[in-house]
């Protein structure tokens, strides 16, 4: 239950202080484009320290990884209160991203060897994201949001000083090996690129929903649909193959963005964030068990895979602003479409190679 804990707060967390950050930057002055870059800072930054530590903690123990992660994400939170420019902001969130990204590899990989539910530790940060948009919504500043942050990691520090070292294999695998990313390509492609389109829509879903006639509460009450639906699903998903989840993940995707693609007005956005919450959620736990089943470095391809979807946040976010600044609403949600049908397709075909070659060394 503790690990569950500390998810669920890290995630609380890590939303509330996200949402605002837009605005907070406009505030400090900065340009679209700016607060364009100041996203693209945090999401490299948790792209590079989520393959570094992935790796580590594979090679290392665990536990320390996770209550290292935890205290500097407390004092790294805290430092965005004295943000005064958009270059300190864009610097204090890339250290923001780099923090995050030390520990959920190793915390999830802690849940794998102590046998328990993947689907169920995702969950609680489906349910963190949740709280996180509803706290953020209930405090409105900005700086109390940051302040409340950090205080909610070092909540999951004092939390995760309870939790054991384990036993795992102990693995002498180079950081600068590439072969995990290899091997599992099809997943790591495959979820990028249904991703990218994903994020394409996030970043200009609440300006749809306005096109669409939804006051700020409507936007608030829809967007907490999809957390809440991932937590009651992820928890249940253990049971299932991996393979069909991701398959399934992809095409319930698909139809939740034609969903959006044909929505008249933001009433019909709901339907689609059904199906969106169990798309997330069938490609989120199908991958990650995937992932881990397939390979003996467990923490290095999880950590590869938090590097995915934040590579894929930082094209999709621009790729998003850019089809509809030539395009237009309803052309973004198309590409979100094309591009849950590419995930499955890529999925489909480069998977392949790799169940024969896995068959074969049997």
């Amino acid at each position: 239950m503790k690990v569950n804990t500390i998810q669920f707060l890290a995630s609380t967390s890590h939303m509330m202080s996200n949402v605002f950050i837009p605005i907070f930057a406009r505030s400090l002055g900065a340009s679209f484009f700016e607060v364009g870059v100041i996203t693209a800072c945090f999401g490299l930054a948790s792209f590079i320290s989520s393959f570094i530590f992935g790796k580590a903690a594979d090679i290392n123990r665990l536990r320390p990884i996770v209550l290292i992660g935890l205290l500097v994400s407390t004092f790294a939170f805290l430092l965005q209160v004295f943000a005064s420019s958009t270059l300190s902001l864009a610097i204090i969130r890339a250290l923001v991203g780099f923090c995050m990204g030390i520990y959920p590899a190793a915390l999830t990989v802690y849940v794998y060897y102590q046998k328990g539910s993947i689907g169920k530790f995702s969950s609680f940060g489906s349910l963190g994201w949740m709280a996180g948009f509803l706290i953020a919504g209930f405090v409105g500043n900005v700086k109390y949001l940051f302040i409340l942050s950090s205080f909610f990691y070092f909540i999951s520090f004092m939390a995760a000083l309870r939790l054991k070292d384990i036993e795992k294999p102990s693995l002498k695998a180079s950081y600068f090996s590439l072969e995990a990313l290899r091997a599992n390509i099809a997943t790591y492609l495959s979820v990028f690129v249904r991703h990218t389109g994903a994020a394409a829509v996030w970043a200009i879903l609440p300006l749809y929903l306005a096109f669409l006639g939804a006051s700020n509460l409507w936007i608030g009450l829809i967007y907490a649909i999809n957390p809440f639906l991932q937590f009651l699903i992820m928890r249940r998903l253990d049971r299932f193959r991996n393979e069909w989840l991701m398959k399934w993940g992809f095409i319930m995707s698909g139809i939740a963005f034609f969903g959006y693609f044909m929505s008249p007005n933001y009433i019909f956005i709901i339907p689609g964030m059904f199906f969106v919450a169990f798309g997330w959620s069938f490609l989120f736990v199908g991958a990650s068990q995937l992932l881990m089943e397939r390979s003996n470095e467990k923490a290095t391809v999880t950590g590869i895979l938090n590097s995915v979807i934040a590579a894929s946040n930082i094209v999709g976010a621009i790729l998003g602003g850019l089809t509809l600044q030539l395009y237009g609403f309803r052309e973004t949600m198309a590409l979100a479409v094309l591009c849950s049908i590419g995930g499955v397709f890529v999925f489909k075909v480069l998977d392949k190679p790799f169940a024969i070659n896995y068959l074969k060394s049997k």
